[in-house]
């Protein structure tokens, strides 16, 4: 069996969520349903799938490629994160509708994504909801995490500051 056809499997075929990342609990029926609520695209390198500061509505699962995350503060650009295979990147903007809080851009391609819009997301929730309770909760999980992981950042941030200070000489 070559390599290609081992990752299609998997990937999943075209139509069909694998038991990947945030879905990895729900059904095959249930990653059915989810996959027919948003659609499948494939992106280059170099493709944004959503720029800082711009309106943003859709979340973008990665089934293969790279996507960097990246965000622009008082002049400085700031890499948050490289995500890959199981990943999501988006995912704020189907549960708290505003403009992107980061830029994300294919930097691993090309970048096989599944992406769901907002409406859709609520549609699929509100159509089947036990199945949207589970990925609610897979999202919570993700957003979690990701706030433990800053949260843990600040401090190691402000305990080498402080440590700074204290060696200064006076």
């Amino acid at each position: 069996m070559s390599i290609a056809m081992k990752t299609e499997e998997k990937l999943g075929v075209e139509g069909e969520l694998p038991a990947l990342g945030f879905i990895a609990d729900l059904d095959r029926a249930q990653r059915a349903a989810f996959a027919r609520a948003g659609r499948f695209i494939v992106r280059r390198t170099g493709d944004y799938l959503s720029v800082q500061g711009q309106p943003h509505s859709a979340m973008s699962f990665i089934l293969s490629g790279r996507v960097g995350v990246t965000a622009h503060a008082n002049g400085d650009k700031v890499e948050l994160a490289v995500l890959g295979e199981g990943d999501v990147v988006g995912e704020m903007c189907v549960i708290d509708p505003r403009k992107a809080s980061a830029t994300a851009r294919v930097v691993g391609g090309p970048a096989r994504l599944w992406i769901v819009d907002r409406h859709a997301f609520d549609a699929f929730v509100d159509r089947y909801p036990d199945a949207g309770i589970a990925v609610v909760r897979g999202l919570a999980k993700v957003l979690c995490r990701r706030v433990r992981a800053d949260s843990e950042n600040m401090l190691r941030r402000a305990s080498e500051l402080r440590a700074h200070f204290l060696d200064m000489d006076y």
